[in-house]
């Protein structure tokens, strides 16, 4: 993966925050940056300020720091995915003869119990 498509995925990442999957991966992101640039903070992802000021930051340190550009990149690839909605395979589909006699429920990620009635 290249590091303009990484560099994509983290502006993807804050957007991706409401789901599970999305804030695992911001949480992740915000690990990898607090190592490297030692920034104390996690930056807020509905922030589109502070969002793009953390990409600037993250192209410009990785431009200059090939192992930092090689972890990006291997986080950009372990969580392509979970923040960048092109990639997804999911298909939910009831068709054919299919008999439906209850609730259904058609879903990417589910995190935690479904209850039906009371």
């Amino acid at each position: 993966m290249d590091l303009d498509s990484a560099l994509a995925l983290v502006t993807a990442a804050a957007g991706s925050v409401a789901t599970e999957a999305g804030r695992h991966a911001w949480d992740s992101l915000m690990s990898l940056t607090r190592r490297i640039t030692g920034r104390p903070e996690p930056v807020d992802p509905g922030d589109e300020d502070a969002v793009r000021v953390l990409v600037g930051r993250i192209s410009d340190r990785a431009e200059a720091d090939e192992e930092f550009a090689h972890q990006l990149r291997d986080w950009a690839r372990t969580y392509q995915s979970a923040v960048d909605a092109r990639h997804s395979q999911v298909r939910n589909e009831i068709s054919g003869d299919a008999r439906i006699t209850g609730p259904v429920v058609q879903a990417q990620n589910i995190t935690g119990p479904i209850t039906f009635g009371s």
